[in-house]
């Protein structure tokens, strides 16, 4: 059986807080997969929805770090900010654990259900957070092997303005405005 890949996008903070260390191919990269924030709206650029009912367990991708997924609730933090209701979750989608922050309604509550046990499918962009502030309790290491690297470049006057590059290697040096997406394969969990 061959290995989950995954893409997902390394966000210049990240690679700041790691001290541009430099990457490449082969490399073992620990990482939580986080979909950031989704709102209860499926018109909304990332979303979700939560049901009682079994769903089955997916984490499929649809574009460039984008993804749609679906699985069962298996920790879940909910808390008030500012007179509304948010959530931080981990949904176990079959090949990889995902962390979603649920974003309340227009009311500032959450839907009914956002619990651990429910279940929950969404959409999103992931995102492989490796320095983690832990200002939540939610979230699950896994470990990845990099396979290669998409690069948008987005530097203003550089002549490569817009396009996408790959490269088996990221270089140790900041890279403020462009995008960073790693290909890399997930590392089976074992029980012990």
């Amino acid at each position: 059986m061959a290995l989950f890949e995954v893409e997902f996008e390394l966000p210049a903070e990240q690679y700041r807080l790691m001290g541009y260390p430099g990457l490449r191919q082969g490399q073992v990269l620990s990482v939580i997969l986080d979909a950031g924030v989704l709102l209860p709206d499926p018109g909304a650029e990332s979303w979700y929805a939560v049901q009682k009912e079994p769903l089955l367990r997916q984490l499929k991708q649809t574009g460039r770090a984008r993804y749609a997924f679906a699985g069962q609730i298996q920790e879940a933090d909910l808390r008030q900010e500012g007179g509304e209701a948010f959530a931080t979750l981990l949904v176990d989608c079959g090949p990889a654990a995902v962390r979603v922050t649920c974003g309340p309604g227009e009311d500032g509550a959450l839907p009914y259900g956002v619990w651990e046990t429910r279940h929950l499918a969404g959409y999103g962009l992931l995102q492989g957070l490796v320095e983690e502030d832990f200002r939540t309790p939610i979230g699950r290491v896994q470990d990845v092997t990099i396979w290669g690297f998409r690069r948008l470049v987005l530097h203003p006057g550089d002549p490569a303005f817009g396009e996408w590059h790959e490269s088996a290697e990221l270089p140790a040096a900041p890279y403020q405005f462009d995008r960073v997406l790693i290909r890399a394969r997930l590392h089976r969990t074992t029980i012990g």
